[in-house]
């Protein structure tokens, strides 16, 4: 359990730290006030929405991710391991898909600059989570 929360932080820190990295260059992870069909008349701050995010990323990530790299495996394994990139922003993708489908604050663009934008996160949480995973 105490890894679980140690993944969440890492991820809450990670897409913090990707939303202000990716808005220096140019491209944006677009967290912003949010509301839900479960808190009506109410609009909830941005970092609640990066802590959801974070939260859902880490479901999506201990869930969905293993699967989807069994089924990658022959593809990462001819791209030695380039392919986990794309799994990775893809997992971000499945992330903001979740949020816009059923709390209806979704944070990535499906177009080119999203997905730039989601590979970089990405690559930005990835390092995060190594870096927690030394330390806990």
């Amino acid at each position: 359990m105490e890894k679980f929360f140690a993944r969440w932080a890492a991820n809450a820190l990670g897409l913090f730290v990707a939303g202000q990295v990716l808005v220096m260059v140019g491209l944006r992870l677009d967290f912003h006030s949010w509301s839900t069909d479960y808190l009506p008349d109410r609009d909830l701050p941005a970092w609640s929405a990066i802590l959801v995010a974070a939260l859902v990323l880490a479901l999506v990530n201990t869930f969905v991710r293993p699967l989807v790299m069994v089924f990658t495996c022959l593809i990462n394994f001819l791209t030695m391991g380039l392919f986990t990139l794309v799994v990775n922003a893809a997992m971000i993708g499945v992330t903001s898909w979740a949020m816009e489908r059923f709390l209806g604050a979704g944070f990535v663009t499906i177009n080119p600059a999203g997905l730039i934008a989601a590979l970089a996160a990405s690559v930005i949480i990835g390092v995060l989570n190594s870096i927690f995973n030394k330390l806990f």
